[in-house]
C-alpha cells in the first residue's frame, strides 16, 4: 500500500495574529481578514476586554493600519512583525507570505504606499532610486502592473509611459528628482511639482507663488502645549452619540499633576469626562495608567516615565475625548510635556518665520518658544535663524544680507525631539526643493524617546545584585527619581566597616547616592542626568566606606518629602559629585594608558602618585613643552602633554561649571573652495577641522573675513572671486594636504598657486590682482552703483556680495520706473589709493549686468530710456565684465562685454530690429 502524500503546509501556518481596530480596519473588514488567515492556517488571538494586546510574545503578526496604538513599541522591541491588512491581501495573491517590512505602518518608513517601476533612466540612478524605496518600506516592480503607484521616467518616449496613459492607470510619472528630495529630507513631499509631462521644477524660474496644502492631520489638536477650551459638554448632558459612547478610558487610572494650575471647577468637568469613558482618578502615581503633566519633571514624571506609562500634557487628553481614539503622547511633539526651561542652547536664539500659514505657523510659533528661544513676528538684525518653508519670500531676502541662518522647520523640529540643537550643517535643514512648499510636511517628527529618557529620566544605575547587598547591610536604597532614598526600617549599625569594591555603589553617611545626580526640575545638570554614573563604577577607594547609618529623630527615620526632593540633599549630593570629579578624572586618565589600570601603572613623575612610606610631595621644577598654556592644579603638573591635555578636559571649579579646554588663537580663516574631499563624508569633515582648529585654521563660509583661500587652481567659484577683494594669502590644495598630514603649518609662500593657463585666458594676473586689492582695500567700486537682473546665471545673490565686497552698491533691476541714481563723483573727497584703479570713463555711466534670456533682455530698453532720462549713459554688460573686474582688482571696458539685442540668439527674429 502507498504511504499517504503529505499535505501542503498552509499559507499562513505557524502565524499567530490579532487586528488591532481603527477607523479604516472596521469591524466587518477585521472580521474578513480574520476568516482569510484563519482558512489558511493562522491562529487568531483575541484583544482583551480593554483592546489591549495581553502578552505580545503570544503573537507572530499584529495587524493594524497604523503605528499609533498603545503596544506597538512592546512588539518592535519583541520582534513581533506590524504589519498593514495589505500585507494578508498581497500574500493571498503571489501564494506566499510577502516580506512584512515593505507593509509596516511605521511612519520612519514613508515610502511604504509606494510600488515603483522605472522607465528611461541610467542604470545607475535606477539602481539608486530602488535600492532608496526598498530601504524606506516601498516596493519594486520590474513590469508594469495595477498595483505601481510611480513611474520614474526623464521623458513620456516610453513603453511603460505610454502604457500607462492609454491604459488610464492611477500610476504617476515622476522625474528621478522627487525620490532624490524625498530621500535627502527623509519625509515624502508632494508629487505634483515632479509630474511629466509638464513638471514644475523644469519650467522657466517664476515667481508664482507656491501652492500650499495644510497638514491638518499631524498638528490637529496639537499646536500648543497649552490646553484651549474643555471638549464639548459633558457626555451626560451631550445628545451626541460619539459623546455618550465615550470609551477611550475604559480600565484606565488617570492621574493629574498639580503643575497643571487648573481650576477646581475645571478640574471636576475633566474628572468627570473621564469617568464617563469608562475612566478613574488615582492620587498615586504607582497605581496610574495615565500621568497628565505640563513639565518634564518632578518626581511622579520620572516616577511614571520609567515605569513607561502614558505621560501626556493636558491638550493630548482633550485630544483622546475629542476623538475617542488612543494615540501615543509621543507621537505630536506639542503632546508630550515640555520641558521647564527650553532645550539648552535656544536661550541664546532669535528666531523668526516665513511662509507658514495657518495652524502650522502657530504650530511653530508655539514650538520656538517652547523649546526656549525668542520668538519674533518681523525679521530685524539681531536674530539668529530664519526658519521658512521655501525661499521665496523679502523674509529670505533679508537674512542672506545680513547673514542670518536660513533652515526650514526640520531642524526645530528635531531639535526639540531629541532635546539638543541640531547642527545646521546638516544638509537636511537648508535643503528647498523647487517648487515645493514643506510646509506640508509639518508635524510628521516625533519625540525621540531614548533622547527624553537620556535627558530627563535615566533609570537608577544601581544594579539587582547592589540592590541584594544593601539590603542585606541595612543600607536605605536610592530612590530611582532623584538619588534620595526611600526610608525603610534598618538596625543601626555602628561603624561597621564593609569592603567596597569597584563596581560597588557608594554612598555618604546621610543616605544620599554620592554618584547619582539628582534630577531637578529646572535641568540645571547636564545633558545626562547622572554624568558620572558609568565612570564610577570603574573607581577604587583609598578610604574603605563605611555602610551607612540610618538616623533617627524621635524614635523614627527622616522621611523623606513626597516632592522631588530636598533642595538640600541635591546640593550635598551634587557637592559629592563635584568632589569625586578629580578623581575620576585621574581614573579616565590612567584607563587610555598602555594596560589600562592593572598593567599600565602611574608614572613615576606623576605628582599626585602616592608611594608608601614617603611623603606625598609633588615634585617641582618639572619643565613642559614651549606654547604649553600654564594650568593651575591643586595636583601639580603632569609629566606629558598627554596628561595636561586630559586634567584640562576632566577639571571643574567649584561651581560645578565645565572649564573649556583653551584652544590656540585664530591665525588664519581659511576659505575653501573647488576642492572635494569631504563631499559625502561628515565624519571625516568635522574630524579634520577640528585637527586645523588645533592649529590655528578656522574654516569659514564668509569672504569678508577670510584671510587665506584655499583652491586647487585659479577658479571663476563665488566664493574666489568675493574673497579677492580682501586680498587674502593664496595658496592651492596642497597646503592642505600637508598640515592635514604632518599636522604642522607650512610656509605659504611654498604653496603659492601657479596657473598660466587660466591667468592667459582670463587676461589677469594673479599677483599683480591681489597687489592691487591690498590697494584697493575693498573699495574698488566705492560710489559705483550696478544694477543687476534677477535672472542672471549665477544668480542674484552672487554678483550682490562680489559688488559690496568691493565697495559699491547692487540693486535689483526689475524694470519699474522711479528708480534715481546721481552721477559718480571721481574726485570726491574720501578717495583714496583705488581711484587709481577705476579706470578713466567719467561719471555718468550706469551699468546694468544681465543675462540674455527673453525675460531679461526685455528690460533692456527701459533701463537704457530711464538712465538717459537721469542724464546718465546707459551701458548693458555681460556678466563676464564684472567678474573680471572683481578678479583683476581694476576697472576696464572691452566692447566684447557689451550686450546687444543683435547678438542673442533668436531674438531679432521674435522682435525684429530695436526702434
Amino acid at each position: 500500500m502507498a504511504a499517504a502524500t503529505p499535505e501542503p503546509a498552509q499559507l499562513f501556518f505557524a502565524v499567530q495574529f490579532t487586528i488591532i481596530p481603527s477607523d479604516v480596519l472596521h469591524d466587518e473588514y477585521s472580521l474578513k481578514l480574520q476568516k482569510s488567515l484563519e482558512e489558511n492556517g493562522a491562529i487568531h488571538v483575541p484583544l482583551n476586554a480593554h483592546n489591549r494586546v495581553d502578552d505580545v510574545l503570544h503573537h507572530t503578526h499584529i495587524i493594524s493600519t497604523t503605528a499609533d496604538f498603545p503596544d506597538y513599541n512592546k512588539a518592535l522591541e519583541a520582534m513581533v512583525h506590524v504589519v498593514k491588512p495589505t500585507w494578508v491581501d498581497q500574500s493571498l495573491a503571489k501564494g506566499k507570505q510577502s516580506n512584512p517590512r515593505q507593509f509596516s505602518p511605521d511612519p520612519c518608513l514613508f515610502f511604504q504606499d509606494v510600488v515603483v517601476t522605472c522607465a528611461n533612466i541610467p542604470d545607475g540612478d535606477k539602481e539608486a532610486i530602488i535600492g532608496g524605496v526598498l530601504a524606506m518600506g516601498g516596493q519594486y516592480s520590474a513590469s508594469l502592473t495595477k498595483l505601481v503607484t510611480h513611474i520614474v521616467a526623464l521623458s513620456l518616449d516610453h513603453d511603460k509611459c505610454e502604457l500607462a496613459i492609454r491604459k488610464q492607470l492611477r500610476s504617476l510619472i515622476v522625474l528621478p528628482h522627487w525620490f532624490d528630495d524625498c530621500l535627502k529630507l527623509g519625509k515624502k513631499l508632494s508629487e505634483r511639482p515632479y509630474i511629466l509631462p509638464d513638471p514644475e521644477i523644469l519650467r522657466p524660474s517664476s515667481n508664482l507663488p507656491i501652492r500650499y496644502t495644510e497638514p491638518l492631520e499631524h498638528i490637529k489638536g496639537a499646536t500648543s502645549p497649552v490646553a484651549g477650551e474643555v471638549p464639548s459638554a459633558l457626555p451626560s448632558s451631550s445628545p451626541s452619540p460619539r459623546r455618550k459612547e465615550l470609551k477611550v478610558f475604559t480600565g484606565k487610572k488617570i492621574m493629574l499633576s498639580g503643575d497643571l494650575q487648573i481650576g477646581s471647577r475645571l478640574q471636576g468637568t475633566i474628572e468627570e469626562l473621564i469617568r464617563s469613558g469608562g475612566g478613574s482618578i488615582t492620587a498615586s502615581v504607582d497605581a496610574a495608567d495615565i500621568y497628565v503633566c505640563h513639565y518634564r519633571d518632578g518626581h511622579d514624571y520620572i516616577e511614571a516615565s520609567r515605569a513607561e506609562k502614558d505621560v501626556g500634557n493636558l491638550p493630548w487628553l482633550y485630544h483622546l475625548i475629542t476623538h475617542n481614539a488612543w494615540t501615543s503622547p509621543m507621537r505630536r511633539l506639542l503632546h508630550y510635556p515640555v520641558p521647564r526651561n527650553g532645550i539648552p542652547g535656544f536661550e541664546d536664539f532669535e528666531i523668526s518665520l516665513s511662509n507658514y500659514t495657518g495652524e502650522a505657523r502657530v504650530y511653530l510659533e508655539n514650538l520656538v518658544i517652547a523649546a526656549g528661544a525668542k520668538f519674533t513676528r518681523t525679521m530685524n538684525v539681531r536674530n539668529t535663524h530664519l526658519i521658512t518653508a521655501h525661499m521665496m519670500s523679502e523674509k529670505c531676502d533679508a537674512a542672506r544680507e545680513w547673514n542670518v541662518n536660513i533652515v526650514n522647520h526640520l531642524w526645530i523640529e528635531e531639535s526639540y525631539a531629541k532635546c539638543a540643537v541640531q547642527s545646521i550643517t546638516n544638509h537636511r535643514y537648508t535643503h528647498f526643493p523647487a517648487r515645493t512648499n514643506l510646509g506640508e510636511v509639518v508635524g510628521q517628527t516625533q519625540i525621540d524617546r531614548d533622547a527624553v529618557e537620556s535627558k530627563y529620566f535615566k533609570a537608577d544605575p544601581i544594579t539587582i545584585r547592589q540592590k541584594e547587598r544593601l539590603a542585606a547591610a541595612g543600607a536605605p536604597t536610592p530612590h530611582p527619581s532623584n538619588g534620595s532614598v526611600k526610608p525603610r526600617p534598618a538596625p543601626r549599625i555602628s561603624k561597621s566597616v564593609v569592603p567596597q569594591s569597584s563596581s560597588t555603589a557608594k554612598f555618604s553617611g546621610n543616605g544620599t547616592d554620592a554618584h547619582a545626580v539628582p534630577s531637578p526640575p529646572k535641568g540645571d545638570v547636564s545633558e545626562n542626568t547622572t554624568p558620572l554614573a558609568k565612570k564610577t563604577k570603574h573607581v577604587r577607594s583609598d578610604v574603605a566606606a563605611q555602610t551607612p547609618v540610618a538616623r533617627h529623630m524621635d524614635g523614627k527615620e527622616n522621611e523623606t518629602p513626597d516632592t522631588t526632593g530636598s533642595r538640600g540633599a541635591k546640593a550635598r549630593a551634587l557637592d559629592k559629585l563635584h568632589k569625586l570629579a578629580p578623581d575620576v578624572a585621574r581614573f579616565e586618565k590612567e584607563m587610555k594608558r598602555k594596560g589600562g589600570v592593572i598593567h599600565g601603572g602611574r608614572k613615576a613623575g606623576d605628582s599626585d602618585r602616592i608611594t608608601l612610606g614617603k611623603p606625598a610631595a609633588a615634585e617641582q621644577g618639572r619643565k613642559r613643552k614651549s606654547g604649553e598654556e600654564d594650568e593651575c592644579d591643586s595636583a601639580g603638573s603632569r609629566s606629558d602633554s598627554e596628561a595636561n591635555e586630559d586634567e584640562r578636559k576632566a577639571k571643574k571649579p567649584k561651581h560645578g561649571k565645565q572649564v573649556k579646554e583653551k584652544v590656540p588663537p585664530i591665525l588664519y580663516r581659511m576659505m575653501l573652495t573647488g576642492d572635494e574631499r569631504w563631499i559625502d563624508d561628515v565624519k571625516k569633515e568635522s574630524r579634520e577641522k577640528a585637527q586645523l582648529r588645533n592649529l590655528g585654521v578656522l574654516l569659514t563660509q564668509n569672504a569678508s573675513e577670510a584671510t587665506l583661500l584655499c583652491a586647487p587652481k585659479l577658479l571663476r567659484t563665488r566664493k574666489f572671486i568675493a574673497a579677492l577683494a580682501g586680498a587674502p594669502t593664496v595658496v592651492n590644495s596642497g597646503f592642505l594636504d600637508f598640515v592635514l598630514k604632518h599636522n604642522r603649518i607650512p610656509p605659504a609662500v611654498n604653496y603659492q598657486i601657479s596657473d598660466r593657463d587660466n591667468e592667459e585666458r582670463l587676461g589677469l594676473r594673479l599677483c599683480e590682482s591681489l597687489d592691487r586689492a591690498r590697494q584697493n582695500n575693498r573699495r574698488l567700486l566705492r560710489g559705483w552703483t550696478i544694477f543687476v537682473t534677477e535672472r542672471i546665471g549665477g544668480g542674484f545673490d552672487t554678483y550682490k556680495e562680489i559688488i559690496q565686497l568691493n565697495g559699491g552698491v547692487c540693486q535689483l533691476y526689475r524694470g519699474r520706473t522711479g528708480v534715481t541714481v546721481s552721477k559718480r563723483n571721481k574726485n570726491a573727497p574720501d578717495a583714496g589709493a583705488e581711484s587709481q584703479h577705476q579706470g578713466n570713463e567719467e561719471g555718468d555711466i550706469l551699468y546694468l549686468v544681465s543675462g540674455t534670456d527673453d525675460e531679461d533682455v526685455a528690460l533692456w530698453e527701459k533701463f537704457r530710456s530711464t538712465t538717459r532720462e537721469q542724464g546718465l549713459v546707459p551701458r548693458i554688460a555681460k556678466p563676464d565684465w564684472l567678474l573680471f573686474v572683481a578678479m583683476a582688482q581694476q576697472i576696464e571696458w572691452d566692447e566684447k562685454w557689451l550686450c546687444k539685442e543683435e547678438t542673442v540668439p533668436g531674438w531679432m527674429e521674435k522682435h525684429g530690429p530695436r526702434e
